[in-house]
């Protein structure tokens, strides 16, 4: 099993993409993004036929893996602190962290603006309004924060679309999940949750302070709002523990520890589903390149 993941090394400043067997702790190839920009760490990123769309903090990279080369950028005004993309159905789905919304778009390659949904619109009981009539950059001019929603990642099940939240007004970090359609509430008050994905009929949280994974057993049937899990897999090491995919029974799932100003690799968890087992693992460092921070790690088949 091979992961392709954009990655970030936030003490170098530095963005790219790596071919990464985890089983063997092992970086296959590594691609190194030489753009000078104000931050250019490659953070959210998902496989779409032969490319990587990659975001860094505002903009959308395009990367070929099949002849390993970056292609092109994708810009647009509105982009803030993008995290998560995904597509379904053949829509490109950005989260938008810094505007507390998802952004999307037609025709993914070469996007089309579709439409923005503000988080804090869709159920105002939860989320702050916010002032979205501002023209300029988001990024270069206004600071939006205290974010209402902080959303950060996205996932799709039974044509329905869940994203989760990590902070409600920012001051709680609830962990909320939100139903995209509905404005719904789907998981409650689960502190410090980053990542929530579907495998099988469960669903799986990040704990991001907590060393953590939270799973909730047949989420796909359940009647909603769910507002405890049914188990907790420790991983038992500290770290920011998020990005997280999940194949053949086994949770991988990364801690960024560029956050301590030093040259550190990000630690990859290992979580059996069938045992129970947990184990975890510095990522080596090639070429002087120290990658600490890793959001989207995708399977990847060539």
């Amino acid at each position: 099993m091979i992961l392709a993941m954009p990655v970030e090394s936030i003490v170098q400043n530095l963005g790219g993409v790596i071919l990464y067997d985890p089983n063997k702790n092992r970086i296959i190839k590594q691609y190194v993004h030489d753009k000078k920009w104000k931050r250019v760490g490659w953070r959210g990123g998902k496989v779409f036929g032969r490319y990587m769309i990659a975001t860094d903090w505002q903009d959308l990279h395009y990367f070929d893996l099949l002849t390993w080369k970056y292609e092109k950028t994708f810009k647009k005004k509105s982009f803030n602190d993008l995290h998560y993309i995904e597509v379904y159905k053949n829509i490109l789905y950005v989260v938008n962290t810094g505007l507390d919304a998802i952004e999307t778009f037609k025709n993914p390659m070469n996007p089309e603006f579709k439409e923005v949904i503000y988080l804090f619109k869709k159920n105002r009981r939860l989320f702050k309004n916010r002032d979205v009539s501002i023209k300029e950059r988001y990024n270069d001019k206004v600071k939006v924060k205290p974010h209402s929603a902080h959303p950060n990642c996205i996932d799709f099940n039974k044509g329905k679309i869940f994203v989760n939240c990590f902070g409600k007004e920012q001051r709680y970090n609830t962990g909320e999940v939100i139903e995209l359609g509905s404005g719904k509430r789907c998981i409650t008050k689960n502190f410090d949750c980053h990542d929530g994905i579907f495998y099988k009929n469960d669903f799986y949280l990040t704990r991001t302070r907590y060393a953590s994974i939270l799973r909730f057993k047949d989420f796909a049937n359940a009647n909603l709002p769910v507002k405890k899990c049914d188990r907790t897999y420790k991983i038992g090491k500290k770290g920011w523990w998020r990005g997280m995919v999940i194949h053949a029974d086994v949770v991988y799932v990364f801690a960024s520890d560029g956050y301590r100003k030093k040259k550190t690799t990000a630690r990859m968890g290992i979580v059996s589903l069938k045992t129970g087992q947990t184990s975890s693992k510095k990522l080596p460092s090639i070429d002087g390149v120290y990658w600490d921070t890793i959001y989207q790690p995708n399977l990847y088949e060539a």
